[in-house]
């Protein structure tokens, strides 16, 4: 409730050289605060009262997010993370999101280049159908990132193995009215851009839980993923064949080591140049029936850097009092969309899609503040 910033990690000089770097480039006053993300009685201790907001970006969250939200829940704070993961981002919807509504606590995950864009392209594209007199049941949003050749290259392999982590874990879908366990990467599904046709790879987001809840006659909601560009639907393939096995108890962490391992092995760093290189393109369809309703396209910076600014963009409203709800406007945090009405003046709370924890016309606005705006 001070308004301070404490940067938290286990490496204290990392933490003293990021907080003097922060200050000499921005002029901020950062606090430090040596504790182990794993474990999550540090972590709570780092949690002074409700009024908090802890940003986790800890990863892979399926193995290491546990203590942070845990702790963010349990205190009844305001907790944002950076995740891309299917399998946490399930997680955080079913099982913290009834916890977060009795505690009074805020989730808010995968608040990055996963899947903020979709969201917004979504919220815009189901307004863009309603004005045009139409009902959508169904919405498919599609993830894509220009660059340049040589930028595609230097991500090509931790790209990759980041795919063979997910398909190794159960991923999900909104279909006929709920959400269903299904193969991640089942689907491929093609979207046009410029006179292209860009593959995109099916898997779980949060636009599953987010659009349903904002309009409740949907009936189906699909992502689709194209960063492995032409090699998309081999990758599809590779997660058919992995399937069968995936029930097999070590296989996931079997799968997530050798990811990490090739990530290590074969992945560096993007470079500023790589960064500038690559920018952010989401598009969402609306559909009634079969009848395409809607369209709206979604630009914005490199993934990298929208990330941070979102994150930035989300703790800071947070802070600021920008997830209370003034009128009382009815929301939904649980899985099966059941309705609540908060109170007027007091804070949204469960696990939230980000047009429902701001507000559409907030959440549009402060899109377009880190650059994340919709294209002609």
């Amino acid at each position: 409730g001070t308004g301070r910033v404490v940067l938290a990690g286990r490496n204290g000089q990392r933490l003293r050289t990021l907080a003097a770097t922060l200050e000499e480039a921005h002029d901020w006053t950062c606090d430090i605060a040596e504790s182990d993300a794993s474990d999550t009685s540090a972590v709570a201790d780092l949690i002074g009262s409700p009024d908090d907001v802890l940003v986790s970006t800890v990863g892979p969250f399926t193995r290491f997010g546990k203590p942070a939200i845990e702790a963010a829940t349990s205190a009844g704070a305001v907790y944002i993370d950076s995740t891309g993961e299917p399998h946490f981002i399930r997680r955080v919807f079913q099982h913290y999101g009834p916890r977060a509504q009795r505690t009074g606590a805020t989730l808010l995950t995968a608040f990055g280049y996963d899947y903020i864009p979709g969201n917004l392209a979504g919220v815009l594209a189901l307004a863009q159908a309603a004005d045009s007199g139409f009902v959508p049941t169904r919405v498919d949003v599609g993830y894509f990132v220009p660059m340049s050749a040589s930028a595609q290259r230097s991500i090509s392999g931790g790209t990759l193995a980041s795919t063979l982590a997910i398909l190794s874990e159960p991923g999900f879908a909104w279909h006929g009215g709920a959400i269903h366990t299904e193969r991640p990467g089942s689907s491929v599904r093609s979207f046009e851009v410029d006179g292209r046709q860009l593959d995109g790879l099916s898997l779980g987001g949060t636009e599953h839980f987010a659009l349903p809840a904002i309009e409740p006659r949907l009936r189906d909601v699909n992502v689709y993923l194209g960063w492995a560009g032409s090699r998309t639907r081999t990758v599809s393939q590779v997660g058919a064949v992995l399937e069968p096995l995936t029930k097999v108890p070590v296989l996931p962490k079997l799968a997530s080591s050798v990811a990490s391992r090739i990530v290590t092995t074969t992945a560096s760093d993007p470079s500023p140049a790589d960064r500038a290189a690559g920018s952010t393109l989401a598009i969402a369809e609306a559909f009634a029936g079969d009848r395409l309703v809607a369209r709206v396209r979604i630009g914005g910076p490199s993934p990298y850097d929208l990330t941070a600014e979102l994150l930035a963009w989300a703790a800071a409203g947070a802070q600021a009092g920008a997830l209370s709800d003034p009128q009382g406007v009815v929301n939904s945090g649980t899985a099966d969309n059941t309705r609540a009405r908060a109170k007027p003046g007091i804070r949204r709370g469960g696990a939230l899609g980000p047009a429902q924890a701001f507000g559409q016309e907030a959440f549009v606005a402060g899109c377009a503040s880190v650059g994340l705006v919709e294209l002609g």
